[in-house]
């Protein structure tokens, strides 16, 4: 027997084994940077593999003209709404079914907030957006894409401060800053406002001149900057009238808004603004109140 044979066969064996984990180690390490490097190619192709079949999911309708002949077909892409209740036109908002409203604090951003119009746009969605001063006024475009796809632009002040630690005329140069910039670049006035961090008190209601909005579901996207947890936090918890928190200043929150839109669709909700959720569901956005979520009227069984 060649020892010196059988020694050699083992240190071949052992060098391919080494190579082998080399190259998977190597390649493990490569994958998770490319997951979570922010607009990464392998994290953007990963989301688009997983979630093109929610995204594209679409049934044709047809417009007919007012003599009933059939003028153009487009691409319905409310398809639970078809199956279930029989909703023909994407346009049209059903007061019978679930719908939610989605609001985004803290900006606009040129590349997050616009990422979000096109998903609400292609699903026949609208949300509100609270600008803060510094982006509405270094982002008036961002506004006019806002205002130009039917969303509703809220008031989140000008610098972010909690408005139960400012005087009254902080409070006014806070709000008025805000509805200067959008009047500025839209022409239309801010219909409600969020104070930060939601603190209010019986004097910041008072000197409000817009309804208050709140939440009802925390997405917390802020802190967990992770698409996926903040999808899955969304459908395990959602429920008809709730008013969803989120930022549209994160790429992984526009990355949920992409895969979360499409779901929340084929679940049966319409998402609207919340001046929308209020008037679908019978409600009358009051001053010196606010509102985390908006029910609509007990229904007769």
């Amino acid at each position: 027997m060649d020892i010196r044979k059988i020694l050699k066969q083992i240190k071949n064996l052992n060098n391919r084994y080494v190579y082998i984990i080399y190259v998977v180690v190597v390649t493990t390490i490569c994958l998770f940077a490319a997951q979570f490097a922010p607009g990464g190619r392998f994290r953007n192709w990963y989301y688009d593999l997983i979630n093109k079949p929610n995204i594209n999911k679409e049934i044709e309708y047809a417009v007919e003209d007012r003599d009933g002949q059939e003028m153009n077909q487009g691409a319905f892409l409310t398809y639970y709404r078809y199956e279930t209740f029989g909703a023909t036109n994407p346009e049209e908002v059903d007061e019978n079914v679930p719908m939610v409203a989605l609001t985004f604090d803290d900006g606009p951003n040129p590349d997050y907030t616009g990422r979000i119009l096109e998903v609400l746009k292609a699903n026949y969605s609208r949300a509100t957006f609270f600008v803060v001063g510094p982006n509405a006024e270094k982002y008036p475009d961002t506004l006019k894409a806002i205002s130009a796809a039917g969303c509703e632009i809220g008031n989140h002040t000008y610098n972010h401060k909690n408005l139960t630690n400012l005087s009254e005329e902080e409070i006014e140069e806070q709000v008025d800053k805000v509805n200067r910039a959008v009047k500025k670049a839209t022409g239309e006035d801010t219909t409600v406002i969020r104070p930060p961090y939601g603190a209010y008190n019986n004097q910041v209601l008072g000197q409000l001149m817009e309804p208050v909005i709140l939440w009802d579901l925390d997405t917390e996207d802020w802190k967990s900057r992770n698409a996926q947890t903040i999808v899955e936090h969304v459908l395990d918890t959602v429920k008809d009238g709730d008013i969803i928190l989120m930022h549209d200043i994160y790429d992984s929150t526009a990355e949920a808004i992409e895969i979360l839109i499409p779901r929340l669709k084929e679940q049966g909700y319409q998402i609207v603004s919340v001046s929308e959720l209020a008037r679908y569901k019978g409600k009358e956005l009051e001053l010196n109140k606010a509102y985390g979520e908006i029910e609509g009227p007990v229904k007769d069984e």
